[in-house]
């Protein structure tokens, strides 16, 4: 019984050596996505950086910042399977180009298969793309069907990539962003997570005065 439980502890060890080299193989090939367009270097931070503070103004607990902190870094590894010439074009997409772009949180979950991670951070991947009046992606789910996770990356990744440069527009000054998000609180975004991004960007403000 002894030998089994040590083998058990053995198990569990080599499980989470394989699980941490996992992670981080992983967090480079999203250094690699993101290296291939200087728009995008350091997205997934920035955009673990809003979720968390979200996150916290929610009240998460620690367990639950470390879900929204690893879906934010994962979020858009898909991403990967898309071509360049589609991935960096600088003019507007073809409605084939957008279909294939929309693809990108369903091949972030098959890259994703093998890894053992939680259940939230799947759903947070794969739905940060939803809107709250279902004409999102990749299922179109709407309101309470789309998983909280999902709701925060999709604000911290929208917010983030309004206030960055991007190839097919300049960035936006913080204020008209938070304007676009106000704008479009009910439609794309859900009203609580907008509201505690907005209390704690004002936070933020206060405390560099």
């Amino acid at each position: 019984k002894r030998q089994q439980v040590g083998i058990g502890i053995e198990n569990a060890r080599l499980f989470e050596l394989i699980n941490a080299s996992y992670m981080n193989a992983i967090r480079s090939l999203v250094n690699s996505l993101e290296a291939r367009d200087s728009y995008t270097k350091g997205h997934s931070e920035q955009v673990a950086y809003y979720s968390l503070l979200i996150g916290k103004e929610m009240g998460f607990t620690e367990e639950q910042l470390e879900i929204l902190r690893n879906a934010s870094y994962l979020h858009d590894l898909g991403k990967l399977g898309i071509k360049d010439e589609i991935l960096l074009k600088p003019g507007p997409l073809t409605e084939e180009e957008r279909k294939i772009i929309k693809e990108h949180p369903l091949l972030t979950v098959k890259i994703l298969q093998p890894l053992n991670i939680k259940k939230e951070e799947f759903e947070a991947c794969l739905y940060h793309h939803e809107r709250i009046n279902g004409k999102g992606y990749p299922k179109g789910l709407k309101g309470e069907e789309i998983p909280l996770y999902a709701k925060i990356l999709a604000v911290a990744d929208a917010y983030s990539a309004m206030i960055s440069e991007r190839p097919y527009r300049k960035k936006m000054k913080k204020e008209e962003a938070i304007k676009t998000l106000k704008e479009n609180i009910g439609t794309q975004f859900d009203k609580e997570v907008v509201e505690a991004l907005l209390r704690a960007l004002s936070k933020l403000e206060v405390e560099e005065e």
